[in-house]
């Protein structure tokens, strides 16, 4: 959202340019409405009851500063408020922030909203900014990029803080959506590594009981002071219909679905695909589909070995047909798109067909002749997956197939999750390995783009485009910087997208929300059929 008004001779920040963090717990995606239901269908919103929600585990710990994964974020999204968070559109609004301005030399002044309190009384200002942002700068991800950015941090007044980074760039709202504020009394001078006792933050509900592997109950604060624009993800109103969330852990997708669909549980969390047409026809729960955010992929191996030849991976690409490898890996074509933008259509601003003529364009003549200018004499190639993630190992076997028939010859080799992230940081131990692109608000935080991501993607172009599009301030200037870089991707082939599925959420017949992707993690504006 760009903003026309000044103030002084600086000028308030665009903020089309968003986030979610990289790890991040922003999941909570664009708008969607599965066919048997969008979870909307309850009338008017109800207050009061228990919101009961399964977690494959509950978190071993509460900090979001202690911890980088994500499913431990999930309660510290209930309790906790950023200064800038993400709707469900992917587009970056103040929360705990008012406004934001650029005074130009890489200087920022953050002006807070008055009249907001933390959980234990204490009133929320700019010492309290100061002492969170320490901290958050220890952590990975956006902590740690934006510490790398950032040159000082200070207090103009109670209300406003001032961020001078060392280069000025358009990231500073996406970067600070993850840092959670809390009291300067409890976080001043405390590690990011050392997790706070008790959860004291902003947000509309508070910890009323925490067990690490077991329930954890959350209870409706009635001192939070909501922001007056509509509910829309992490952004708005948050209207905490709930009395009381509690959270408990089943490891599994199956007990979770029996517990939802017996209505001991409201929300199962995600379940696999291949439950869709049994929830559906049972009628004993809601089977939501959310919107199309998570990419196939697969990244090659551009250091070493065969897969270092732009050549084969032209020849890769030539190979597929990814309709044919989508409807094999994911059945029933509700649950994908067929897309080549590295930033689904969910993400309206940044998604793009710049630069994919080749993509889902299979041609076997082309491929024949590519891979006589790599010199391929049919030399197993090694390609990494696993069974523990369907969106990465779905696309493997028709992929497989379809490139044997184009006569490339695929090792395919199944292992654990941790072995994948294991080997592939090895470039003599793969050809090319799956992998999955979330859908992140900003391009910038795409981490296929970076050299260090393994893979081995070294070019000078990819360099200054990255830099471009972290420092330019015009939204239409970046978005034209992404075209190329896409561009770029798809002439060198670092890594390519079969297409983009939609995760499966169960819920409860009574448990409704305007916006259903908001059932993967922001419960708060979720409610419970009181009748």
């Amino acid at each position: 959202m760009t903003h026309d008004h000044r103030r002084r001779p600086s000028r308030l920040l665009s903020t089309a340019v968003v986030a979610t963090a990289a790890a991040l717990v922003l999941s909570a995606c664009g708008p969607a409405e599965g066919p048997s239901g969008d979870a909307s269908t309850g009338g008017e919103p109800q207050t009061g009851g228990t919101l009961t929600v399964a977690l494959s585990a509950t978190p071993a710990i509460i900090d979001p500063f202690a911890t980088s994964l994500q499913a431990d974020w999930v309660i510290a999204r209930q309790v906790c408020e950023p200064l800038f968070d993400v709707s469900t559109t992917y587009e970056v609004g103040p929360v705990l922030a008012d406004e934001i301005t650029d005074e130009g030399d890489g200087l920022y002044n953050i002006v807070l909203r008055e009249g907001v309190t933390f959980q234990n009384d204490e009133p929320f200002t700019s010492k309290d900014v100061i002492a969170s942002l320490n901290r958050y700068f220890e952590t990975p991800g956006n902590g740690s990029i934006l510490a790398s950015l950032t040159e000082s941090v200070e207090a103009v007044d109670d209300t406003t803080v001032a961020i001078r980074l060392n280069t000025p760039s358009p990231l500073l709202p996406t970067l600070l959506t993850t840092a959670y504020m809390m009291p300067a009394s409890v976080v001043e001078g405390r590690p990011a590594s050392d997790a706070v006792d008790e959860l004291v933050c902003t947000g509309p509900y508070t910890v009323s009981s925490y067990a690490a592997d077991g329930d954890v109950v959350l209870d409706r604060w009635d001192g939070y002071q909501k922001r007056s624009e509509a509910p829309d993800g992490g952004l708005g109103a948050k209207e905490a219909y709930a009395d009381q969330i509690v959270f408990t852990p089943m490891p599994e997708a199956s007990t979770r679905r029996q517990a939802t669909e017996s209505g001991q549980i409201d929300i199962g969390g995600v379940i696999p695909l291949d439950d869709y047409d049994s929830v559906v026809s049972g009628g004993q729960a809601q089977a939501i589909l959310l919107s199309p955010t998570s990419g196939s992929t697969v990244v090659f191996n551009k250091a070493q070995g065969i897969m270092s030849d732009v050549k084969m991976r032209e020849a890769f690409l030539a190979a597929l047909n990814m309709d044919d490898i989508m409807l094999a890996a994911f059945g029933n074509p509700e649950f994908f798109t067929v897309d080549g933008s590295f930033i689904p259509a969910t993400n309206e601003f940044w998604a793009t067909d710049a630069g994919a003529e080749a993509y889902n364009a299979q041609d076997v003549d082309r491929v024949k002749d590519l891979l006589d200018e790599a010199g391929y004499a049919g030399e197993p190639i090694v390609w990494l997956t696993t069974k523990e993630d369907p969106s990465w190992y779905g696309p493997a076997l028709p992929a497989q197939q379809q490139l044997k028939e184009a006569g490339i010859n695929i090792d395919l080799r199944v292992l654990d999750r941790a072995t994948v992230i294991q080997q592939r940081t090895d470039p003599a131990a793969f050809d090319l390995f799956s992998s999955g692109i979330p859908t992140y608000a900003d391009p910038v935080l795409l981490p296929y783009l970076q050299q260090t991501f393994p893979g081995s993607w070294a070019s000078t172009e990819r360099d200054e485009l990255l830099t471009a599009l972290s420092t330019e301030s015009d939204a239409d200037a970046r978005k034209s910087t992404w075209e190329e870089m896409q561009t770029l991707v798809y002439a060198d082939l670092p890594f390519l997208k079969f297409g983009t599925s939609r995760p499966l959420v169960i819920a409860s017949n009574r448990t409704h929300a305007d916006r259903p992707d908001e059932l993967a993690s922001l419960y708060f504006n979720v409610w419970v059929d009181q009748k």
